[in-house]
């Protein structure tokens, strides 16, 4: 893993050298730079495949130039297949693999690659810059245009490096990002930055950018068998996932939180190690709260069936501390408050290890959320019951679960899944000032909804989930708080081949009697306790509405109630506080939208200020 930046057209080649820097802790075993009179490249090393200097970038060979950050789960057989063809490498690293691919196979060689990446190669020849992102968007990557030049970078601040290039609001996507839990592609929070989408190329030449798409899950033939024929063959696939998630010259540890899917990724990692006669067990690492919000006695329970030597962290209060640093890391503003746990049990794993799986992956094709399970369980009674206002939806006690239940079975499966994972435009512009409410045109919430309607049948909630939620707020949150401390973060439950899959089997083998991860439990049965299996679903989350009624409120008032937040102009701070009031009365549970204003102006604090 590593942090890349660069640049084409006209440039100094002495930011460079601050672009490596800013990225540092994505990278902190080496820095690289190369550059021509057109084009320049950047990069900060992880050193975790092929140690040596052989494995140092930028890379070049005959005229190509590439930085890379990510992991090549193929490369050794991509490796077979290139020297068959006649080319000789001079180190084992998968990066010299994609490089020494691109002169065998063009832009071809990024549908081979198997793993995560971002990717900028720099093609003499052409004049041409290429970028590229894996099928999933594990690893990010962002640009901007200019002066018909191109800047990119694996975070927004290395695009900063260039003195001309200035951090100027983006005031559309707060309305976004408070409408979404996260800023959406292509967009960021800055104005002019740009998200290279997941699958996707960029191609820069002559001043202009294009744009390919290279992969995607539509239009898959559903897939039949026998259900224990399918059970096998998914039992064989996540080993050979997991198994390929492992190559690595350093050691590997593993996240387990107790559910399900981190605990099958485990219980085959340790598996897959003690068939390789590793000589250490696998290491696993658990984060807990004061006050609940966390499964550290399944993980307990997990780690003693697997044999894995097992690490326990317990938080408090504190961790909302370092909230500006989370938001220096994380670069934009993201409502999931998931990201201070995971940012500390990536500290804890960091001081033991280099590289760590995790489960991210088996909600999206098994129907694993509960937004999209109660979207589809939920039946249609009643006709369309419209409510006005904001409060129904977060009311507490048998009144809020009547008007929310009645809610439910008047609309349709969209509407239901839609109230889950939105925020209602009632609701959000009740909070802003009349002059910023005015500039809004465009409905965030018409991003998913768009996505809805563009599929028939019931996987269309799994893809929007996987096109979304996924890389926009989970990876993203994972990528930005591991490598705060240079820890790689593999997925093998993200494979694409294992994605597509799974995604072409029968619905009753992914979700049924309303319960998601039907095949998926059937298979962890074969490797875990029968408790670790029953459905329910914790999360990696912080108890924040409690956090809220105690101590943290205090706090939290002062920040509303000052002068910086008033005099930004976007929400009006009496509608605010009444919020907080609301909540600590115990009358709605509002816990999680004043937490996304609480982050939104610890943002523009670290950002903006």
């Amino acid at each position: 893993m590593c942090g890349l930046a660069g640049y084409v057209g006209q440039g100094e080649a002495s930011v460079l050298e601050t672009m490596a820097k800013l990225l540092h802790h994505r990278g902190p075993d080496a820095y690289g730079t190369w550059f021509d009179d057109i084009a320049g490249l950047a990069h900060a090393r992880l050193s975790i495949q092929d140690l040596s200097e052989a494995g140092a970038q930028p890379m070049s060979a005959q005229g190509m130039h590439l930085v890379f950050n990510g992991e090549i789960y193929n490369a050794p057989d991509l490796r077979e297949q290139l020297i068959q063809a006649g080319h000789s490498f001079r180190g084992h690293s998968d990066t010299e693999v994609i490089l020494q691919g691109y002169l065998q196979w063009g832009k071809g060689v990024f549908e081979r690659l198997s793993g995560m990446f971002a990717i900028a190669i720099w093609d003499e020849s052409k004049q041409s810059m290429f970028l590229a992102r894996d099928r999933v968007g594990i690893k990010p990557l962002f640009y901007t245009q200019h002066d018909k030049g191109l800047v990119f970078g694996s975070e927004i601040k290395a695009i900063f490096a260039r003195a001309s290039i200035k951090k100027t609001l983006n005031t559309d996507m707060i309305d976004s990002y408070l409408a979404l839990g996260y800023v959406p592609r292509p967009q960021t929070i800055f104005k002019g930055v740009s998200v290279l989408p997941p699958a996707h190329l960029l191609i820069w030449k002559n001043g202009k950018c294009q744009l390919e798409c290279y992969w995607s899950l539509s239009s898959l033939e559903t897939k039949q068998g026998r259900e224990e024929d399918l059970i096998d063959e998914l039992d064989v696939r996540l080993n050979d996932a997991v198994a390929s998630h492992l190559l690595a010259d350093v050691d590997i540890g593993a996240f387990l939180s107790g559910g399900v899917d981190s605990s099958l990724v485990c219980a085959i990692a340790a598996k897959q190690m003690g068939m390789r006669s590793e000589k250490e067990a696998l290491q696993t690492f658990t984060i807990g709260f004061d006050g609940g919000g966390d499964e550290r006695g399944w993980a307990k329970q997990v780690a003693e069936h697997i044999g894995s030597e097992h690490h326990t962290h317990v938080a408090g209060l504190d961790l909302v501390e370092k909230l500006p640093l989370f938001l220096r890391y994380l670069e934009q503003p993201l409502f999931d408050n998931s990201m201070l746990p995971t940012y500390l049990v990536s500290e804890v794993a960091s001081e033991k290890v280099k590289v760590v799986l995790a489960g991210d992956g088996g909600d999206e094709p098994f129907f694993g959320y509960d937004w999209t399970r109660r979207a589809l369980i939920l039946p249609r009674l009643l006709p369309n019951i419209a409510y006005s206002g904001w409060q129904w939806a977060y009311r507490t006690g048998k009144l809020g679960l009547l008007q929310r239940g009645l809610y439910d079975v008047s609309h349709d499966a969209d509407a239901r899944y839609m109230r889950r994972m939105t925020v209602s435009k009632a609701f959000r512009h009740r909070l802003y000032h009349d002059d910023y409410r005015t500039k809004l045109f465009d409905e965030p919430l018409n991003i998913l909804q768009e996505s809805l309607s563009k599929r028939q049948g019931e996987s269309r909630f799994c893809v929007t989930d996987f096109n979304y939620y996924l890389p926009e707020d989970v990876l993203f949150k994972v990528d930005r708080m591991s490598m705060a401390h240079g820890l790689e973060v593999r997925v093998p439950l993200l494979d694409h081949k294992l994605l597509e899959w799974e995604m072409a089997l029968p619905l009753d083998m992914r979700f049924r009697d309303g319960h998601g991860k039907y095949l998926l439990r059937k298979v962890a049965a074969r490797y875990l306790p029968a408790d670790i299996l029953k459905p329910r679903k914790q999360g990696f989350t912080i108890p924040i509405g409690d956090w809220l009624r105690g101590d943290l409120g205090q706090w939290v008032e002062s920040l509303f109630l000052s002068d910086t937040f008033k005099q930004r102009g976007i929400f009006k701070p009496e509608k605010v506080l009444e919020l907080l009031r609301l909540h600590q009365s115990g009358k709605l549970e509002l816990g999680h939208r004043i937490w996304s204003l609480i982050v939104l102006e610890m943002w523009f604090r670290e950002w903006m200020d």
